[in-house]
C-alpha cells in the first residue's frame, strides 16, 4: 500500500496532501475549479539570534535545590518559575499561498492521489491530468497541467505574513518575517512584532512555461488557451546560519530564487525522473508489508477500521506515509523535523511549531535508522552540533557546568535556555542529553559512520554537562531540580512539579554517561564517569510500578500522556526485557496504570505506547493501542492529531518506530523477531530492516517466521519460528 486516494477535493488544510524536498514544503489541495498550494520554507522562522542566558538563574539554583532537599517543593516551584526561566522560542512560519483559478477545466470523474514511493501528487478529471512534486535534486516544486481541451488560468499569491507581490519575467511573493512571534498560549498585546526590522527576508517565486500565452501583469500570472502548462516554484529566505543575523534585503532573496530557477534545465520529464530516482532510492531501501491490498479511497479505509474492519491495509499505508514524510521533510543540508514536520499554515501555530525536546523532536526520528533513512538524520545531528555553541553558554552561565545543554524548546537559532511557564515543562536542562542519546543510538545502529567524529564530540559534551549538573545527596548523585515532563504530583495541599532524582532524569543521565564512556578517548572524562556511575540514584519500585519521583507522591493526572518514567525501558536500554525481568515488571505496571486511566487520543502518546507494548511483548495491548490511534488520532489526510484539533506530526513518525519494534527487538546484540506482533498482522514480510549495521529480511505466516536472511553474521532468538523455517548461514539461533 503506497498510494493515498480521494474522490473529492480537500476542503481545508488538514485534508490537503503534503509534498517536500527538504528545503520547500507544500500542501496541495487538489481542488476542482481551482487549486491551492500552501508553501513553507524550512528556514523561515521569526526572530534572529538572541542571548537569553541569565546569571540570575545561577544565583538561585542552589536555593531551589535546598528547598527541594528540605521538602519545600512548592516553594521551589515558585522560586524556579521566577528565577530559572528564559524566554520563548521563535516560531516556524508559513511562507505563502498560491491560488490557481481555472477556466474551461473538466470536473468529471475527479480523483486525487499521492504516490508515496515516487512522491508525485496527481489530480485527474476527464481529459485533464495535473501532476505536482517537490524535487530535492533541483530544489524546486513543479506543477504541470495537461488538458485535451484548451484551458486558461489565473494565479494569485498571498501570505499570512507582511508581504508584497511583484512581476517581472516571473512572479514574486516576498517580505520579512516578524522580529518576534509569541506562542499562541501566551497572552500579550502585540504577540507578532515587526518593529525592529531585523528578521529574515523571504521569497516565493513562480516561473511558467506553456504552449499558450503567458502574461505576468497586475501582480498576477495569467495563462490563456493552453493545452500544457508547467509551473516552477522556488523558495528562499535570508537565513545564513543559526548564529548570524539574517539577510533582511528582499531584493537579495528574490535574486536567490531566480538563481535557483535559472539552474534548472526546464525539461519536465528529466526533472521528474531525477526526482523519482532520488526519492524512490530512499523510500524503497526498506519495506514492511502486511500482505493486504485495498484500493478503497483513504478516507474509506479509515471508516472501515472505525467500524471494526481489517486494519492491515491502513496500517501498512500509515507506516509508509511516515517514511514518506521523513524523506520529504528531513534531508541533508536542511533543518530537522519540527512539531509539524515542515508543514504549517498558521502565523501562530500550536506551540510555535518549534522543536519540543522533551519527547517530540526525539520521537520524530525514532524509526529512521531501522528504515535505513540515514541521510534523513543528518539535520538532527547538525542541530546538536550547532547547539554545542549556544548550549555551552547556557550550561556555563545558567548552571556553572561544563559541556552543553538544551531545555524544553529550541528553534532555528538553537535556543538552549528554559522557556517561560510552569516548571512541569519550563525547566528541563537534560533535553540536550536526551537528543544526544538519540543520535548516539542511531549511530550505534549503523549507517552514520561519516558523522562519527561529530557524534562522539556531541556525546562527550553532553556527558560533561550531566556529570557537572549531578549533585550528591544522601550518598547518591541526583539530578536536582528534576522533573517528569509536564506531569505534577500532590504534596500535602499543594500541586508540585520539581523534585530530585526522577526516573526520567536519572535514566537520561545514566544513558548519557554510559554512551560517553563507551566512545570517548578522553581518559579524564572516563575516570570521572566511572566514579559517578555506581553512585547514581537508583530506580525504585513505587505503588504503581517504577517510581516516577523520588517518593510515592500522588500523581495529579493518573493517565498522563507522557510515558517519561519509562524512558529507561524505551527508547533507552537501562532496563531490558530479558536481562532485567524484575524492573521490567515495574515498567509494565506503571505502563498499564497510565493506559487504564487514559481517555485521551493523542497521536504521539499512542505511538509511544505501541513502542512500549511491543517491547513488553504484549500483542493484545498493542492491538488496542494501534486501533485507538488509527480510529481516533489521525485526520483524513493521515496527519496525526493532538486535541483539541491540532496537527502534530510526531505520532506519524513514532508509529514507524512502534511497528519496527513490533517486528524486531534487539537486546545486547541478540534479535527477537515478531516480539509484539498482533493477530491482525498474522502474515507479512519486511525487507532490509537495519539493526546494528546488519540488514535483516524475513517473512512470516500465521504469526510464525518462515524465512530469514541477513547480510552479516547475527544472533536471533529461537522464538516465533515455524517448524521448517529457512535461513541463511549468517544467522545463528540462540535460546532465551
Amino acid at each position: 500500500m503506497d498510494t493515498l486516494l480521494y474522490k473529492s477535493p480537500s476542503k481545508h488544510w488538514k485534508e490537503a496532501l503534503p509534498l517536500g524536498n527538504g528545503k520547500t514544503a507544500v500542501m496541495v489541495y487538489g481542488g476542482n475549479n481551482n487549486e491551492t498550494l500552501y508553501f513553507n520554507d524550512v528556514t523561515l522562522w521569526s526572530g534572529y539570534p538572541k542571548d537569553q542566558t541569565s546569571t540570575k538563574s545561577l544565583e538561585n539554583l542552589d536555593r531551589v535545590r535546598n528547598l527541594i532537599f528540605n521538602g519545600k517543593n512548592h516553594k521551589a516551584d515558585v522560586l524556579a518559575q521566577k528565577t530559572l526561566k528564559g524566554g520563548f522560542s521563535e516560531t516556524f512560519l508559513p511562507l505563502g499561498t498560491v491560488k490557481i483559478n481555472f477556466d474551461n477545466i473538466s470536473k468529471e470523474n475527479f480523483s486525487r492521489k499521492l504516490n508515496l514511493s515516487t512522491a508525485i501528487h496527481t489530480v485527474e478529471t476527464d481529459g485533464v491530468l495535473r501532476e505536482c512534486f517537490s524535487s530535492n535534486p533541483d530544489k524546486v516544486t513543479v506543477y504541470k497541467i495537461n488538458s485535451k481541451e484548451k484551458i486558461s488560468l489565473t494565479i494569485e499569491m498571498d501570505s499570512e505574513l507582511n508581504y508584497s507581490v511583484s512581476c517581472d519575467n516571473g512572479m514574486n511573493l516576498f517580505g520579512n518575517a516578524p522580529d518576534h512571534d509569541a506562542p499562541i498560549y501566551h497572552k500579550e498585546s502585540k504577540p507578532i512584532r515587526y518593529n525592529e526590522n531585523k528578521a529574515m527576508a523571504y521569497c516565493l517565486r513562480l516561473e511558467a512555461e506553456s504552449d499558450g500565452e503567458v502574461l505576468y501583469q497586475n501582480n498576477k500570472t495569467i495563462i490563456k488557451n493552453a493545452n500544457e502548462i508547467v509551473l516552477y516554484f522556488a523558495t528562499e529566505t535570508g537565513f545564513i546560519g543559526f548564529n548570524k543575523m539574517p539577510i533582511t534585503d528582499t531584493e537579495k532573496v528574490i535574486d536567490l530564487c531566480k538563481q535557483t530557477l535559472n539552474k534548472v534545465d526546464k525539461n519536465y520529464e528529466e526533472i521528474k525522473n531525477k526526482h523519482i530516482d532520488d526519492f524512490s532510492s530512499l523510500f524503497n531501501r526498506q519495506s514492511v508489508s502486511f500482505n493486504k491490498e485495498d484500493d478503497s479511497p483513504t478516507d474509506e479505509l479509515i471508516k472501515k477500521v472505525k467500524k471494526g474492519g481489517d486494519m492491515n491495509a491502513l496500517s501498512e499505508l500509515f507506516y509508509n506515509y511516515g517514511k514518506y514524510l521523513m524523506i520529504s521533510g528531513s534531508r541533508i543540508g536542511g533543518q530537522p523535523l519540527n512539531l509539524q514536520g515542515q508543514w504549517n499554515s498558521e502565523i501562530r501555530p500550536p506551540w510555535s511549531s518549534n522543536y519540543t525536546t522533551n519527547i517530540n523532536t526525539e520521537m520524530n526520528y525514532w524509526g529512521a535508522s531501522r528504515c535505513g533513512l540515514f541521510e534523513c538524520i543528518e539535520p538532527l545531528i547538525n542541530m546538536l552540533w550547532e547547539m554545542i555553541e549556544t548550549g555551552s553558554k547556557t550550561a556555563q552561565i545558567n548552571y556553572n557546568c561544563d559541556g552543553f545543554c538544551c531545555n524544553h524548546n529550541t528553534d532555528i537559532w538553537r535556543k538552549s535556555t528554559p522557556c517561560i511557564g510552569s516548571c512541569s515543562f519550563m525547566f528541563a536542562p537534560l533535553c540536550g542529553a536526551w537528543l544526544t542519546n538519540e543520535i548516539y543510538a542511531h549511530y550505534m545502529n549503523g549507517g552514520l559512520e561519516e558523522y562519527k567524529d561529530r557524534i562522539i564530540k556531541i556525546t562527550e559534551e553532553s556527558a560533561k554537562f550531566v556529570k557537572d549538573f549531578l549533585v550528591m545527596h544522601d550518598g547518591h548523585y541526583v539530578i536536582c531540580p528534576s522533573t517528569s515532563p509536564e506531569n505534577s504530583y500532590r504534596k500535602r495541599l499543594s500541586v508540585c512539579f520539581l523534585d530530585y532524582g526522577t526516573a526520567f532524569d536519572m535514566a537520561i543521565s545514566k544513558q548519557a554517561l554510559e554512551n560517553a564512556l563507551e566512545c570517548t578517548k578522553d581518559e579524564k572524562l572516563k575516570e570521572e564517569i566511572k566514579e559517578i556511575l555506581p553512585k547514581l540514584y537508583p530506580f525504585k519500585k513505587g505503588k504503581t510500578g517504577i517510581m516516577e519521583y523520588h517518593d510515592n507522591f500522588a500523581i495529579v493526572e493518573k493517565g498522563h500522556r507522557h510515558f517519561s518514567p519509562l524512558y529507561a525501558f524505551y527508547p533507552a536500554k537501562q532496563i531490558e526485557y530479558y536481562n532485567d525481568p524484575e524492573r521490567t515488571e515495574w515498567v509494565r505496571e506503571l505502563f498499564h496504570y497510565r493506559l487504564n486511566h487514559s481517555g485521551q487520543h493523542i497521536g504521539w502518546s499512542a505511538a509511544w505506547a505501541i513502542c512500549l507494548s511491543s517491547k513488553l511483548r504484549e500483542p493484545e495491548t498493542n492491538k488496542g493501542v494501534i486501533k485507538n490511534l488509527l480510529c481516533n488520532a489521525i485526520f483524513t489526510n493521515l496527519f496525526c492529531y493532538h486535541p483539541p484539533t491540532f496537527f502534530q506530526i510526531d505520532g506519524n513518525f513514532g508509529y514507524i518506530a512502534g511497528i519496527n519494534e513490533m517486528l524486531l527487538s534487539e537486546e545486547k546484540g541478540v534479535i527477537e523477531l515478531l516480539p509484539g506482533l498482533i493477530d491482525d498482522f498474522k502474515d507479512g514480510y519486511t525487507k532490509n530492516m537495519f539493526v546494528n549495521g546488519v540488514k535483516v529480511s524475513f517473512a512470516w505466516k500465521d504469526g510464525k517466521i518462515t524465512t530469514i536472511e541477513s547480510d552479516k553474521a547475527i544472533k536471533i532468538y529461537n522464538k516465533n519460528l515455524s517448524d521448517n523455517v529457512k535461513f541463511n548461514d549468517m544467522i545463528t539461533l540462540v535460546e532465551v
